[in-house]
């Protein structure tokens, strides 16, 4: 065996004992506890987390917030949707990490579009 397949066997066996939680999460689909909501995972501090919540509200999008430092429940969903950085979003069940305007809109387009069409079928019964 080569010395350079012995490293790469070594180094991919230490990223995933490391990763492997977060690895579990990321490729298994979210949680329940997104259903129908807009869920931001957030600090205080951070500009990005700032800039999201304006977008929301500039949209009109009621959402619900943790604090990933302060609330533990938060902090808890937050590994289970493999959260690396904020803010990390819930959009239903689709997630978008960290601050992409654009990733964002889109999601919020779709999640739109499922309640309208839920409202639709109510109507109609």
């Amino acid at each position: 065996m080569s010395r350079r397949l012995k490293f790469f066997l070594i180094a991919t066996g230490i990223f995933l004992a490391m990763e492997w939680r977060s690895l579990f999460y990321y490729f298994s689909p979210p949680p329940e506890f997104g259903k129908g909501e807009v869920t931001l995972y957030a600090t205080d501090w951070c500009p990005y987390c700032k800039k999201t919540r304006t977008l929301l509200e500039q949209k009109g999008v009621t959402y619900k917030e943790y604090n990933i430092e302060t609330s533990e429940e938060g902090r808890d969903q937050y590994q289970r949707l493999a959260g690396k950085g904020v803010p990390v979003l819930l959009i239903d069940k689709e997630v978008v990490r960290g601050y992409n305007e654009k990733n964002i809109v889109a999601a919020l387009g779709h999640w739109q579009q499922s309640q309208a069409g839920k409202k639709e079928s109510k109507a109609n019964r």
